[in-house]
């Protein structure tokens, strides 16, 4: 919890993303489905102690309360050396990552773009555990769980 805790200050303070005060619209539930989209070849650098990082173009498609996509790039530290970290399939290494992207199309039926960053772990088996970060026309702070690589279910509340 103390990794996610710090990756999350951490993307705050990497991308500058700042929370306007709260408008007259109403907060809502948020909850759904997302799925993640490699778009490029990764970029690996390796880190000291046996470690790799990673830089990929993904695209993140939502569903639910969140309806469109949110492309950009996610950067993951993999618990494991470069020439093995990205041979296996996602998940297989414990990590830390942070995407950083724009969200374009509805949140709860009303048009919106926002800047979303989304961060987490991943345990050794692929379970995600993350937190995702809106900003711009809608606001709000979601629970993620995940499979690594793939996607999973986001819920808690966004204003709009």
């Amino acid at each position: 919890m103390r990794r996610l805790l710090l990756a999350l200050v951490l993307c705050a303070a990497l991308v500058g993303v700042g929370v306007a005060p709260a408008a007259a619209s109403a907060r809502v539930p948020a909850d759904g489905a997302f799925t993640v989209a490699i778009t490029g070849a990764p970029d690996l650098q390796p880190l000291p102690g046996d470690r790799c990082l990673a830089t990929v173009p993904v695209t993140l498609a939502f569903e639910g309360t969140l309806e469109g996509t949110a492309p950009g790039t996610i950067r993951i530290a993999v618990d494991a050396p470069c020439d093995q970290a990205f041979a296996v399939p996602p998940g297989t290494f414990a990590d830390v990552f942070l995407f950083s992207g724009t969200f374009t199309g509805t949140v709860a039926g009303e048009p919106a773009d926002a800047r979303l960053v989304y961060t987490g772990i991943t345990r050794p088996g692929g379970e995600v555990r993350g937190l995702m970060l809106l900003s711009g026309d809608a606001r709000g702070l979601l629970r993620v769980e995940a499979t690594a690589g793939a996607g999973g279910t986001y819920s808690g509340s966004v204003q709009g």
